[in-house]
């Protein structure tokens, strides 16, 4: 929810400057002062704080004060990143990390953390989630390093918020719940409350309103009891967005007024630019035209003066559609033809397709039906090619009342008839999706992950204690020997011996972080496989054969309450794993209509029973060989899946006699390449993962065949001891 911290008094920033300037002060005082001034103006004025973190970065190098200097630089990648200059910060934040590094003690593990959590923002900005991840997790092992559990919580956040981004659902709710819980016990009210907040929009991307609204009035009571007046706007905006997707518009539109309004009081931009254009749409749509005018006129005007281009679109729309209501087409042209360009220089495929539609809906009003198919068709084909259903439903709506205004009835009929096809496809799509989802919350065992985090966080916690103990008695007894001469060799050994103490640490951290990623990924695996198999379901019923449906939806039943058992677990038996994958191939051979048949075989050295693997791991293989191999074969085909041991490796062989992968691609309307592509993504990743966690080798190569595709996944012999 973006929750920050109180509004700044003027009082306060002109307290810290006089301490600043206080030259009773040593240099560090001084400058530390400066710092809070920096932090004081950074939310409302980015480019003082910037000004300002440059003087403080030559005083600190005058000073040749390290800390001072690396704090300076990571005020400047801060203000670089509101700047949305993500080069410039990273440089200044990587800059920032190597002088904390070369402290070494616990103020410079928490500095070093500090800079980590905010290159974790710069990757995600930039896209890099990988590396987003790997920043946060580093930033989480120097906070343990420097005893410092608050630190934690920040990258713990960042973590959730990369998950959230990519979809992963449960995995944000499970960091965003720790966030909550550990700000809670350590008093950190922002923090908690943007848990709680964040645990909100998770929600209500899931469908579950109710939760959501909860979730933001215990962020809210939060924010009111710290009198954090931008945290309560913030808290409002989030509320007032769900009460309008119940239907609550009056009660919506009021508290998007008073978040305005409290926006308006803290002088929060990013706040006004978000509620003047949501806030702009309610007035049009409840009929308000002259004072939807009016808020949208400033929002745009605060938009171009702090040239926030990323956020620009949305605003541009909605005052073009205002003025379209106005009868002033003119303006509206001009507004969306900047929207248009906009869009194409930043690469926002959805909003130039929403921007010709405005257009194309412009042209309309004017009476230029041939104009209107013109910018509506280029909508159309461009929605149509980056996959994006909403805004092509806009646009066969617009092509539909064009083609009418030409007495073009056939056009008309048909792009009525796609736009009714779109808008059954989205709410199937958001239904599954939700169906989907919520299985895969049921299933997902939140309080595993987050009691594994805190066992890991006390783990390295207790062994940093111990740590800093045998290096006290290692320094007391290199004195000692310093007077017997022998202090040289002792200090030797001990930095050996630290290193390599460090090294352990760091590597068991990263294996606990390992099987918290294994256990989000398994989790991102079941919601694909349920997907999969409702669209077989839906498949089989649309051919109307009732009896055969109801056998099909019990296999389906006892296969999901397999799936979902086993998924609780980070291994199974092999003999419960080969007994879900029977029980799917079994369901999809039976919706192609005994189009293939399989044969299932376990070495005889290998103990089903005893043998332990990842849940699933193999499905998006079996699933390729039935929607690529067995589905375009002309005939019958038939699956081999084999299971046998090759020294201390398992081997798993997929072998099918279909077209094989390089055959040419069939045309059919349901293309199944994106979501098994996601599968075998998903697989490389665990796959690497279970590599970290149990050592050999683990991975999968295909090898192509005369007729059909054999895959080879490899991966460590887990017995059950």
């Amino acid at each position: 929810m973006g929750l920050c911290s109180s509004s700044i008094t003027a009082s306060t920033t002109d307290s810290l400057w006089t301490r600043y300037q206080d030259a009773r002060l040593s240099v560090r005082e001084r400058l530390t002062a400066l710092h809070d001034v920096i932090h004081e103006l950074r939310s409302n004025d980015v480019d003082s704080s910037r000004i300002l973190a440059e003087r403080m970065r030559v005083e600190a190098l005058v000073a040749k004060d390290t800390l001072m200097t690396a704090l300076a630089e990571r005020d400047l990648g801060i203000a670089a990143i509101l700047q949305r200059d993500n080069d410039r910060a990273r440089h200044h934040l990587e800059r920032a990390l190597e002088l904390y590094l070369l402290e070494g003690d616990s103020a410079g593990h928490r500095g070093a953390g500090a800079a980590l959590s905010s290159l974790g923002i710069v990757h995600k900005n930039a896209g890099r989630m990988n590396e987003a991840v790997a920043a946060y997790r580093r930033c989480i092992a120097e906070h343990i390093l420097a005893n410092d559990e608050g630190g934690t919580v920040y990258a713990l956040n960042g973590l959730g918020l990369v998950h959230e981004m990519q979809g992963t659902y449960d995995s944000a709710l499970v960091y965003y719940g720790a966030v909550a819980e550990v700000a809670a016990r350590l008093g950190m009210d922002d923090m908690e409350a943007a848990g709680y907040g964040n645990m909100a929009n998770v929600n209500a991307e899931l469908g579950r309103i109710g939760e959501a609204i909860e979730l933001t009035y215990r962020s809210l009571a939060i924010m009111e009891r710290i009198g954090d007046r931008k945290g309560v706007a913030t808290c409002y905006t989030s509320i007032s967005a769900l009460k309008n997707a119940l239907g609550e518009h009056d009660e919506a539109y009021a508290l998007q007024q008073k978040a305005h309004a409290l926006y308006t009081e803290v002088g929060y931009r990013q706040g006004l630019m978000t509620s003047g254009t949501t806030l702009g749409s309610m007035l049009l749509a409840r009929g308000a035209v002259d004072s939807a005018a009016l808020v949208l006129e400033r929002t745009v005007d605060l938009v171009r003066a702090t040239d926030a281009r990323d956020v620009m679109g949305r605003p541009l729309r909605d005052l073009a559609a205002v003025r379209r209501a106005q009868h002033r087409t003119g303006e509206a042209m001009d507004l969306l033809h900047e929207a248009v360009l906009l869009a194409r220089e930043l690469g926002d495929a959805p909003g130039e397709a929403l921007s010709l539609i405005g257009l194309g809906l412009t042209e309309l009003a004017r009476g230029r039906a041939a104009e209107a198919v013109r910018y509506c068709g280029k909508g159309e084909q461009l929605a149509q090619v980056h996959h994006t259903k909403d805004e092509r439903m806009e646009a066969c709506s617009c092509l539909h009342q064009a083609y009418k205004a030409q007495g073009r009835g056939m056009e008309a009929l048909r792009y009525h008839e796609t736009w009714v096809a779109l808008r059954d496809s989205i709410a199937n799509d958001r239904t599954a999706r939700q169906l989907t989802r919520r299985d895969m919350l049921h299933s997902f065992n939140k309080r595993q992950l987050a009691d594994s985090m805190r066992h890991a966080t006390e783990l390295d916690e207790l062994e940093t204690a111990r740590t800093i103990e045998a290096l006290r008695a290692d320094r007391n007894r290199a004195r000692a020997w310093a007077v017997g001469g022998g202090g040289l060799l002792l200090l030797v050994g001990g930095g050996l011996w630290f290193r390599t103490d460090r090294k352990r640490r760091r590597e068991r951290f990263e294996k606990e972080a390992a099987h918290l990623e294994t256990q989000a990924l398994r989790s991102q695996m079941n919601p694909h496989f349920i997907f999969n198999a409702l669209n077989s379901i839906n498949a089989f019923i649309q051919r109307n054969e009732p009896d055969d449906a109801s056998s099909y939806l019990t296999r389906f039943a006892r296969v999901m309450r397999s799936v979902l058992e086993n998924s609780r677990h980070a291994t199974v038996p092999l003999h419960d794993d080969l007994e879900t994958l029977r029980g799917y191939m079994d369901l999809e051979r039976r919706r192609l209509q005994e189009k293939f048949d399989f044969t299932i075989r376990v070495h005889p050295d290998i103990d089903p029973q005893e043998v332990q693997v990842p849940p699933l791991v193999v499905q998006p293989f079996v699933e390729n060989a039935i929607w690529h191999g067995i589905t375009h074969k002309e005939g019958k085909g038939h699956i081999t899946l084999a299971v046998e041991p090759r020294g201390t490796q398992l081997l798993w062989i997929i072998e099918d006699d279909g077209v094989g992968r390089n055959a040419p691609k069939a045309q059919h309307t349901e293309k199944p390449t994106k979501k098994t592509s996601l599968g075998t993504a998903i697989t490389r990743s665990r796959l690497d993962l279970v590599q970290k966690q149990h050592g050999g080798h683990a991975g999968f190569r295909y090898v192509d065949r005369p007729t059909g595709t054999r895959v080879e996944v490899e991966m460590p012999l887990l017995r059950d001891v």
